[in-house]
């Protein structure tokens, strides 16, 4: 991020190049995401909106539904479906957005692959994006992509060392709050997506407690004492 004019002329003398492209910054004040599906036939199923935390530029944790005017919803799901006809896409395609103070919502990326936003239809949804994406690709009739869970928060498991370890004991003690899933990687290193879990029934006032609690104790800093029961 550019903030002064020298910082511009810093950059620039470091970094020389023909040209380049500058963009205003965005002041937003919640990072959201959509994951959506397309039929071959045209069909077009999209999942609850959901909010996700980066920090360092990887995701941290993911709440999904999304506390939303009906409006946003509206305008976000509006505009990913004619994203999805206008490409004439076939399968799951993620997308994420800023969500501005005044209501504005402007896209900031696509995703053409089942995404880590959506990682809560596993165990929160009728029919997860994983599923969705073969019935899609293979010309199935699409599932229901409805909530079975008020409020689903997941909590990726990321790397905050470098080691090689399978983290065998925390993930059982994770597995008490919410199914954990394992990517199956031994190395670690700091930020690397290691795995992640679903946790059902959070409320959103709930997520920051949540979210404190599964990364305490995912580094070693909860005490047995300290866990919920």
């Amino acid at each position: 991020m550019i903030h002064t004019p020298a910082d511009l002329t810093a950059l620039w003398q470091a970094w020389p190049v023909p040209s380049v492209l500058a963009e205003t910054y965005v002041p937003f004040v919640q990072e959201l995401a959509l994951v959506a599906v397309r039929h071959p036939a045209g069909t077009i199923a999209t999942y609850p909106i959901s909010r996700t935390h980066q920090a360092n530029q990887v995701c941290r944790w993911v709440f999904a539904p999304a506390p939303l005017p009906d409006g946003v919803i509206q305008q976000i799901q509006l505009h990913t479906h004619t994203l999805l006809t206008a490409l004439d896409y076939q399968g799951l395609l993620a997308t994420e957005w800023f969500y501005l103070s005044n209501g504005t919502v402007l896209l900031n990326e696509i995703a053409p692959r089942t995404h880590n936003s959506g990682h809560y239809t596993l165990d929160a949804c009728v029919t997860s994006q994983f599923h969705q994406h073969l019935r899609a690709v293979t010309a199935q009739p699409l599932g229901s992509t409805a909530l079975t869970s008020p409020g689903v928060l997941m909590v990726n498991l990321l790397g905050y060392e470098t080691a090689t370890s399978d983290y065998a004991l925390p993930r059982q003690q994770l597995a008490q709050w919410g199914r954990v899933y394992w990517y199956g990687k031994n190395q670690s290193r700091p930020g690397r997506k290691l795995g992640h879990i679903n946790l059902l029934n959070v409320q959103p006032h709930q997520v920051t407690a949540w979210v404190d609690r599964v990364e305490a104790l995912w580094s070693g800093g909860l005490s047995k004492a300290n866990l919920i029961q």
